[in-house]
């Protein structure tokens, strides 16, 4: 492997704008959020350019992690699978929702420090692409280098 790429879900890969309520700092509502969630509701997400550029990177050089703040259910996994996203790695809040309290950025800090300080990847250099600002802010104190996701998107749209 010679890097690490991460990427987001909603609004980074997936357009789920139309379910996904937002605090006024761009994380995730999650307690609206998980009413919206249904699997008719998720489906019915489209997706953004970004998903292009995550599709075509070589996974023999580069290992991919999906690190979102979406509690993955089954139909955020079938919405994976009917459109061909795939990841090395997946790191999500867990359905159980003993992680509901924390907030995104320090959520997705702890998933990705433990990777992070494995061996293989302590090396190797990190890029991520993620739409909120706190997340984008903790990622590059980490050292990783955090793409803003709205701003790429709009460049790859035209």
């Amino acid at each position: 492997m010679k890097r690490v790429v991460v990427f987001d879900l909603d609004e980074t890969v997936v357009d789920s704008a139309h379910r996904i309520p937002n605090n006024p700092d761009g994380t995730l509502n999650l307690e609206k959020y998980l009413e919206l969630k249904t699997y008719d509701s998720v489906m019915k997400d489209s997706l953004l350019p970004l998903v292009r550029t995550m599709k075509s990177l070589d996974r023999s050089e580069n290992y991919i992690i999906i690190c979102t703040a979406r509690q993955m259910g089954k139909a955020d996994w079938d919405f994976l699978a009917l459109h061909g996203i795939e990841a090395h790695k997946v790191l999500h809040r867990p359905e159980d929702g003993s992680e509901n309290h924390k907030k995104d950025a320090p959520l997705k800090r702890a998933k990705l420090q433990r990777f992070k300080n494995l061996s293989q990847f302590k090396h190797l250099p990190w890029f991520m692409f993620d739409d909120a600002k706190p997340v984008i802010s903790e990622m590059r104190k980490m050292g990783i280098v955090c793409l803003n996701a709205v701003k790429v998107n709009k460049r790859l749209s035209v």
